[in-house]
């Protein structure tokens, strides 16, 4: 089968031949037809995370495709079954998993990570990261970004944040996770504050409902969302962007007993936090990892009830993933990059 396979960090991806994978017992194969990407597949290439990774390595974990081959254990799947990767492998079995958190599983491990992923015709995966979608109609390449674009900002604002009708909700950064997070929040009965550099990626928050736009570039992004608040200031952060020139007045935002979730982070550069407003004001922060399988299923239900609308922006065959790669590394792109592998 083709692959694009990373060789070497900080290089372009290579459009090779690999071995086609085959099941063990409790695995199937499947055909990909779609594959996101984020900002983490630009951090696989560049190397700030080969802690994780063993090269050559096949990156790409928002999978979206058909089922072509079943393992003799496989039970609740079959040939021809479309459906979506919860890329995140859990044991199942440590304290962890059996509360609900296998996205924290002590033995986690992750396709795309530590195993190849889905930038490529086939993958393999264990039956139990199948998540089946329903629909003849229903876009692969929209399906795909679900695992991590849309479940992400929905575990950290259901779960997490435990955001309730009425609160107030800043998104900081309106890309790939952002633009569903204002979705979510707006779904959630939330007043919703959107900030981000960029004057377009503003106006797409305010299409997909945002009620308050804050240019994160005009010099006062705090003094902004202060006024929208009344002076009082927000009860959910949801930070997207992870630097310190964000984090410098997105924690500030709160107003006391605030709640911060961090979903974007930077591996280099470590960010500082002022312990003493943080006791203060009793702000809690609170990292947002992914999401268990179930959350993802719940996802799946109310994109095939259109509750929520999956954004993708930008459209790949698989060959020019390394153009891809470029355009998010740019961070120029409005919601979500798909390779898609009939193209």
């Amino acid at each position: 089968m083709k692959a694009m396979v990373l060789r070497e960090y900080d290089r372009p991806l290579v459009y090779e031949d690999v071995p086609e994978p085959s099941p063990k017992r409790n695995e199937i194969v499947v055909k990909v037809h779609a594959c996101g990407m984020c900002f983490t597949d630009v951090k696989i290439q560049t190397g700030q995370l080969s802690g994780f990774i063993t090269l050559p390595h096949i990156p790409g974990h928002e999978i979206a495709g058909t089922v072509v081959e079943a393992g003799e254990d496989v039970k609740g799947v079959k040939v021809g079954d479309r459906g979506i990767c919860h890329f995140l492998l859990g044991c199942r079995n440590c304290d962890l998993c059996r509360r609900g958190s296998e996205n924290l599983c002590l033995g986690l491990s992750r396709i795309g990570f530590e195993h190849p992923g889905g930038y490529a015709e086939y993958v393999a995966m264990p039956e139990y990261s199948f998540c089946p979608f329903e629909g003849e109609e229903t876009s692969f390449e929209k399906m795909a970004i679900l695992p991590d674009a849309v479940a992400t900002p929905y575990h950290a604002l259901n779960r997490l944040a435990a955001l309730k009708p009425g609160e107030t909700v800043l998104v900081v950064g309106v890309g790939g996770l952002g633009i569903h997070a204002v979705q979510i929040a707006a779904l959630m009965g939330a007043t919703v504050l959107a900030a981000d550099l960029k004057k377009d990626a503003l106006e797409t928050a305010k299409a997909y409902g945002a009620d308050h736009l804050v240019d994160a570039g005009s010099g006062d992004p705090l003094g902004a969302v202060r006024s929208f608040t009344g002076g009082t200031g927000v009860d959910v952060v949801l930070e997207g962007v992870g630097k310190a020139s964000t984090m410098a007045w997105t924690l500030p935002s709160l107003k006391k007993g605030g709640r911060l979730i961090v979903m974007g982070y930077d591996p280099v550069n470590p960010v500082p936090v002022n312990l003493m407003n943080i006791h203060n004001n009793e702000w809690s922060i609170q990292g947002a990892k992914v999401s268990s399988k179930q959350e993802l299923v719940e996802v799946v239900r109310l994109v095939e009830k259109k509750k929520i609308r999956p954004v993708v922006s930008v459209r790949f065959g698989l060959k020019d993933a390394n153009d891809a790669l470029n355009g998010v590394r740019s961070q120029k792109v409005m919601g979500r990059t798909v390779l898609v592998m009939d193209r």
